[in-house]
């Protein structure tokens, strides 16, 4: 009886421990539903300001970041602080920002907003195929200028299913959370052959866009097979220096392997069932065999006539003017 109790004693402070080290959000920190909000229209404002013609864009952005301040009732700072809260918090916070992308696009459908961040084309694509889609790690990710946040990387290893001679595009979309001035950042992969080769393809990255990091092997690479692609995007820390907080979100993260493409051959061996053969005078294909006989005299030719002149014979004189004796003496 007293072990009974003193199990259900247990079970019940476990339970308060629990309960009680669950994290609260801090005061002064917006709610996920309202930085849900807050997020969808703090991203149609830098459509807007960006589709804007003439004048100053950053002029223009920051004028209508404000107004989404002053619209939600909140200020700069409860932004950026809540926006840190919730980086730290990642899954959580691609969660939000999951749901943002969706009601962005539906928004700017409807007001006619430049929505990229959810146009990918290489979403309908499967791990299958002769062009597919092999991302095997998170579709979003998120970074900050900071020397611990400010690199994202990935590693991929080469299987039974890829070929010598495949061509990669690594896609993703940017999207930057910032009211500073500095947006740049730089992205790499790089692929790794069985022979030691390392080839590579930089890109910087400026503002928000889908980029398509492109390479296709030339010979020799073209023949010798993958050992594995890694690659990364990275923040320099000096723009932590901004007084102004800056995220950069990434979107839509997609490796697609494309197979090279097979090359019909014409058979020649005759154990092939099924050959073409062509007919070298009309330039047709035909499915009919034909004898060795056939082919040459069906092939175009000279018609020529050789003209072998005989060689004179040397006449014996001796042996004629002998028989012209023999021819007289009958005469006689």
């Amino acid at each position: 009886m007293r072990s009974n109790a003193f199990s259900l004693l247990c079970f019940s402070l476990a339970l308060f421990l629990l309960t009680g080290c669950k994290p609260k959000r801090p005061k002064g920190i917006l709610s996920e539903s309202k930085m849900e909000k807050v997020l969808v229209d703090y991203h149609l404002a830098q459509g807007m300001a960006e589709s804007a013609e003439g004048g100053d864009i950053e002029a223009a952005r920051y004028k209508f970041i404000q107004a989404v301040f002053k619209k939600h009732h909140i200020t700069e700072a409860v932004f950026d602080s809540s926006l840190v809260y919730y980086f730290e918090n990642s899954e959580v916070f691609l969660e939000i920002y999951k749901n943002v992308s969706q009601k962005v696009q539906a928004q700017a459908e409807k007001f006619g907003v430049d929505a990229r961040a959810t146009n990918n084309q290489y979403s309908h694509l499967t791990s299958q195929g002769d062009t597919a889609n092999i991302w095997t790690d998170h579709t979003n990710a998120c970074i900050i200028p900071n020397k611990l946040q400010n690199i994202y990387q990935f590693v991929l290893y080469a299987d039974s299913t890829y070929q010598t001679g495949d061509a990669f595009i690594w896609h993703f979309h940017t999207q930057y959370i910032t009211q500073g001035m500095d947006r740049e950042s730089y992205a790499v992969f790089m692929l790794q052959y069985e022979n030691d080769s390392v080839v590579g393809v930089t890109q910087h990255i400026r503002g928000n866009n889908n980029f398509d990091l492109k390479y296709t092997p030339k010979a020799p690479l073209d023949t010798v097979p993958l050992r594995k692609i890694n690659g990364f995007v990275y923040i320099p820390t000096s723009q932590s220096n901004d007084n102004s907080l800056m995220v950069l979100i990434l979107q839509d993260l997609s490796m697609i392997r494309m197979h090279p493409e097979k090359k019909d051959t014409v058979a020649t061996d005759s154990t092939q069932e099924k050959t073409m053969y062509i007919d070298t005078l009309q330039q047709t294909p035909s499915e009919k065999r034909l004898t060795p006989l056939e082919i040459r005299d069906k092939q175009p030719h000279d018609k020529k006539i050789n003209v072998v002149k005989e060689k004179p014979v040397k006449r014996n004189t001796r042996r004629n003017q002998g028989n012209r004796k023999v021819r007289r003496r009958y005469q006689l």
